[in-house]
C-alpha cells in the first residue's frame, strides 16, 4: 500500500508542473541542468512529436513528456500554446503561453502580447504586456511589426482613437529612424499607414486619413480594405463621385485583403474584406 501511495503522489506532483496559474515575470525558476541522457531523450521526444500534425493530441503528449524532463524550457511551453491559439482554444493555450513569458520574458513576453492582440483579443492585457516589455527591454519588433503598432491596434479596438493615433505615429517615426534611406511610404509598413488612416478616419481627420490611405495604396496597390476606407473618407469630404469609384474598385479587388501570415487564423482589426464579412460576398 505504501508503494502505491508513493506512486500516486509522484503522479500528482508531475501533473502539478503543468498547471500554470500566474504570469509573474519577476520570478525566475531554477535552471534544470540536464544529463547527456536527458538531452538525448528530449531530442528523441521532439523528433517523435514532429511526426504528428501541429494540432495532434499526440504531439501535445510528447511535449508533456519533454516538459517533465525540462520544465523550465520556455520554448516547449510556447510550442504547447501556439497550436491551441491557432485552433482558437485560447483559454487552453493561455497558461502555457504565460509560462513561456514568465520563464523567458526577453523572448516571449512580446510574443504573448502579440497573441493577445491578434488572436485572443485581450486588448487590455496586451497593452499591459507591451508596456511592460518596452519598459524592461526597450522598443523593438515582434512578428514583423513594432510594439507601438500593436499598441495602436489594441487602442483602436478599445475605441480609444487618440491613443491609437499616438502609438501609430510613434511606430511610423520609429520606422523612419530605422529605415532612413527608404521613401516614406516604403519605410513605414503599409499596415501602419492603413491603421493610422483608420484612426484618423475615426477622429474625423479626413484629409490626414486620405494621405495615409494613399500611402498604403502606393505599396499595396490592390488592397481592397484601404480602397474601401478611402471611399468612405472621400464621401465624408463631400466627393461622392470619387467615393463611388473607389467603392467599385474595392469590390473588384475584394480578394486582395490584409496579407499577414496570421490572417489565415484570425480576422484583423478593421479588415473589411474577409470570409466572414458580408461585404466580401457582394456581387
Amino acid at each position: 500500500m505504501r508503494k502505491i501511495f508513493v506512486v500516486i503522489v509522484l503522479l500528482f506532483s508531475c501533473k502539478g508542473k503543468q498547471e500554470v496559474e500566474n504570469n509573474n515575470t519577476s520570478v525566475k525558476p531554477k535552471v534544470v541542468v540536464l544529463t547527456q541522457e536527458e538531452k538525448a531523450s528530449i531530442a528523441d521526444l521532439w523528433e517523435q512529436a514532429n511526426k504528428f500534425g501541429l494540432y495532434s493530441q499526440k504531439r501535445q503528449v510528447y511535449l508533456d513528456s519533454i516538459l517533465e524532463i525540462k520544465p523550465d524550457s520556455a520554448y516547449f511551453w510556447q510550442q504547447k500554446a501556439m497550436p491551441l491559439y491557432k485552433a482558437r482554444k485560447y483559454s487552453l493555450g493561455k497558461p502555457f503561453l504565460e509560462k513561456a513569458a514568465t520563464l523567458l520574458p526577453e523572448s516571449y513576453l512580446d510574443y504573448s502580447a502579440f497573441m493577445k492582440c491578434i488572436f485572443s483579443k485581450e486588448y487590455k492585457e496586451s497593452i499591459e504586456e507591451f508596456l511592460m516589455v518596452k519598459e524592461k527591454f526597450g522598443d523593438s519588433y515582434v512578428m514583423d511589426h513594432t510594439y507601438n503598432f500593436y499598441l495602436g491596434l489594441n487602442y483602436l479596438q478599445l475605441n480609444k482613437f487618440l491613443k491609437a493615433k499616438e502609438y501609430l505615429l510613434k511606430s511610423k517615426d520609429q520606422q523612419f529612424q530605422d529605415f532612413p534611406d527608404d521613401e516614406p511610404h516604403e519605410a513605414c509598413h503599409y499596415l501602419d499607414w492603413y491603421y493610422l488612416g483608420v484612426a484618423q478616419y475615426e477622429l474625423q481627420e479626413y484629409q490626414d486619413a486620405l494621405i495615409s490611405f494613399n500611402n498604403t495604396l502606393k505599396v499595396y496597390t490592390s488592397l481592397a480594405d484601404a480602397m474601401y476606407f478611402k471611399a468612405m473618407t472621400l464621401r465624408n469630404l463631400g466627393d461622392k463621385k470619387q467615393a463611388k469609384i473607389w467603392v467599385k474598385k474595392a469590390l473588384e479587388n475584394a480578394n486582395s485583403t490584409i496579407n499577414e501570415d496570421n490572417v489565415f487564423y484570425e480576422v484583423y482589426p478593421y479588415q473589411t474584406f474577409h470570409k466572414l464579412s458580408p461585404i466580401s460576398r457582394q456581387e
